[in-house]
């Protein structure tokens, strides 16, 4: 969820002199694969538009292969966000751009489709709000508005924070990363620059980083590296609240009604756990304030 934060202030325990922030890229060898030119696309603004849909579906079908191999950090960031939803813990999502835009739209989608708090899983975006729908240049260099945006929320022991990067060297996303370190929290990187090497001193807890390769479009990453961050977050949140009793079988029992769709597919669900006919799931949803768990329970004991 985004809030209005009030002006970043510079910490004066950390980082009070930016000049002598740890930088994860001076250890970077070479440029980030996103930045560098794809040898099959030199030509694109030549190539034939169907042989470019091929060439586009051909890369994107290379990406789950590419997040598999990080399978096992990916696993336990799931658990550790398990864990802290278990707990009364939060998580947080932090990045500029797309990878901001992609964080605050998972968060977004929680509450409806899990029935949960909006403050369970929040979005954190260099820029704020007006940055969702344009670019606001410069906001993505500041540490210190990265650490602001984690004191502000008062991230703490119980919660878990996934800064996400592109290239892993994004200045905000590395202020809340160190800022969410040193109150405690679970952190996470989620970046597609394997090259990087990261300071032990300040390292995540995490760093999940799968190797896509170049983008087709050079640099431009809200292309391969957005379609994996929208597929990683949708598994941390999704397995996450499965785990934590949001979900029976593949069913969304904690879905919240808001609107007809919903309330049809409540229905549906209700339907499919207790056998009702679609009047009887209906009126009991209707008696329960359309909680599809207690109208389930409900239509179970009769």
């Amino acid at each position: 969820r985004l809030a209005k934060l009030p002006p970043a202030k510079p910490s004066a325990t950390v980082w009070a002199d930016r000049s002598a922030l740890p930088v994860p890229g001076l250890a970077q060898r070479g440029p980030a694969p996103p930045a560098q030119r794809h040898p099959r696309s030199m030509q694109l603004d030549r190539m034939p538009l169907g042989q470019a849909v091929d060439l586009f579906l051909d890369e994107d079908s290379q990406l789950p292969a590419a997040i598999a191999r990080e399978k096992n950090k990916i696993v336990r960031v799931i658990g550790w966000v398990r864990d802290a939803f278990q707990n009364g813990g939060r998580l947080f999502y932090c990045g500029a751009g797309t990878s901001g835009r992609l964080g605050v739209l998972d968060a977004s989608e929680c509450p409806p489709t899990f029935r949960v708090d909006p403050e369970q899983v929040q979005g954190i975006i260099a820029g704020g709000q007006p940055a969702l729908y344009r670019s606001i240049e410069g906001a993505e260099d500041d540490p210190d508005a990265g650490a602001e945006a984690v004191r502000f929320r008062g991230v703490g022991k119980k919660d878990v924070f996934i800064g996400i990067a592109a290239s892993g060297r994004t200045p905000f996303v590395w202020g809340g990363i160190w800022e969410a370190n040193r109150r405690g929290a679970k952190t996470a990187l989620l970046c597609f620059n394997p090259k990087l090497r990261i300071p032990r001193d300040n390292r995540p807890d995490a760093v999940i980083e799968p190797d896509l390769g170049p983008e087709l479009l050079t640099g431009s990453t809200r292309l391969k590296s957005g379609t994996a961050t929208k597929l990683i977050l949708n598994m941390i949140t999704t397995l996450a609240m499965a785990k934590s009793g949001k979900v029976i079988g593949n069913l969304m029992i904690d879905l919240d009604p808001s609107n007809t769709k919903l309330r049809d597919r409540a229905v549906r669900i209700v339907r499919q756990l207790t056998q009702a006919s679609a009047d009887a799931a209906r009126r009991a949803l209707e008696q329960s304030g359309w909680n599809v768990k207690k109208a389930a329970a409900c239509l179970a004991k009769r």
